[in-house]
């Protein structure tokens, strides 16, 4: 990891950023000033998640894009989230060793994150991680989630721009028909477009695509005469709608393009990085990206609001903490259920004595 311009210029100011990320995910004693400082910098980077199944070549896709925008000037910062080591809990960094073409290009900055048991593909400590690349002056953070299955879908909430990725021969016809990872994709690419199979497996995306979308892929200007209630849709239908623009209300809408690429090669790099340069773009021109923005801080201040509300139950040598062991052994001897132990410690209300054993005395 090495970067010789921009915002991380010299090896202190590298290793600085490198110690306040660290401090950041381990919530060592000082975690709370660096944040603060983070969120009153206002320097929100432009982040590009990328995501798919394994052996799909995200990270040999986030190198090339990487060093595309490198070579073009652009400070960028790598966020991989990898499996956690099952003996330090740590990033295994198997991602790291594969972005050989663009860790040691000026501004670029390659970080690993351990998952640490967390679902959804994502740390819980990236979205604070990306505060702290913004408040450094990287505009455009790359974030690569560990490989996805359907659930894994938590990358659409951290993410201006998400970016799905899979290969000819992983079953693309199913995962196509799928919920999960078909429902979160601002672009879907096809890597290793020089396989067998490979123009087969985007017109399929495609085809599962068009059963949502109308248009050409990319930008989409909304006839005057569609505006206006149109019929019921699904919920499925509904919620792209919410991400892409509805065609009901708005003069635009964007359609999630499928593109061919051979990451390895550098083939395809240039149009997917023009493609993601238009989402990010169209998402700017209205309140999108704000609003999904506003999403994500909502929930990292519940995240916050609930570990603040929960502290107090956590240390057993306090009121609360022994209340909570009280209910604990109710619930352990059939006396109460869970909701209603936890409906109790919410009214904060004690115990009731417990029934005589044996009869009234």
């Amino acid at each position: 990891m090495t970067a010789r311009s921009g915002p991380a210029a010299d090896p202190a100011s590298v290793r600085r950023l490198s110690r306040a990320i660290s401090v950041v995910e381990n919530r060592a004693a000082g975690h709370r000033e660096i944040l603060a400082c983070a969120y009153r910098a206002g320097g929100a980077a432009r982040v590009v998640g990328v995501t798919g199944p394994p052996g799909a070549g995200k990270s040999t896709l986030v190198d090339a894009l990487t060093a595309h925008w490198a070579q073009a000037g652009e400070p960028v910062a790598v966020l991989a989230v990898d499996p956690a080591s099952p003996f330090s809990g740590g990033a295994v960094l198997g991602d790291r060793v594969r972005m050989d073409r663009s860790a040691d290009l000026p501004g670029v900055y390659v970080r690993s994150l351990s998952a640490r048991g967390e679902g959804g593909g994502l740390s819980a400590a990236v979205w604070d991680v990306l505060a702290v690349l913004g408040e450094a002056g990287f505009h455009r953070v790359l974030l690569e989630t560990v490989g996805a299955g359907q659930a894994d879908v938590a990358i659409a909430d951290a993410a201006d721009c998400t970016v799905v990725v899979g290969v000819p021969g992983l079953g693309d016809h199913v995962q196509a028909a799928k919920a999960g990872l078909m429902e979160i994709g601002d672009l879907y690419v096809v890597n290793k477009a020089d396989l067998p199979g490979a123009v087969a497996t985007a017109a399929q995306i495609d085809t599962a695509l068009s059963a949502a979308y109308a248009g050409e892929p990319g930008v989409n200007a909304v006839s005057p005469g569609f505006h206006g209630p149109q019929p019921a849709t699904s919920p499925g239908r509904r919620a792209l709608m919410s991400r892409h623009g509805d065609p009901s209300r708005e003069a635009t809408v964007w359609r999630p393009p499928t593109l061919l690429v051979s990451a390895g090669k550098g083939e395809g790099i240039p149009e997917l990085a023009a493609s993601v340069d238009a989402f990010l773009a169209w998402s700017e021109a209205g309140e999108r990206m704000r609003a999904r923005r506003r999403a994500r801080i909502r929930s990292l201040v519940a995240r916050e609001l609930g570990a603040a509300l929960l502290a107090p139950y956590l240390d057993p040598g306090e009121p609360f903490g022994a209340a909570l062991a009280d209910w604990v052994e109710r619930v352990l001897d059939g006396q109460v259920s869970p909701v209603e132990a936890a409906a109790a410690l919410a009214a904060r209300e004690a115990p009731a004595p417990p029934p005589p054993r044996g009869g009234a005395p």
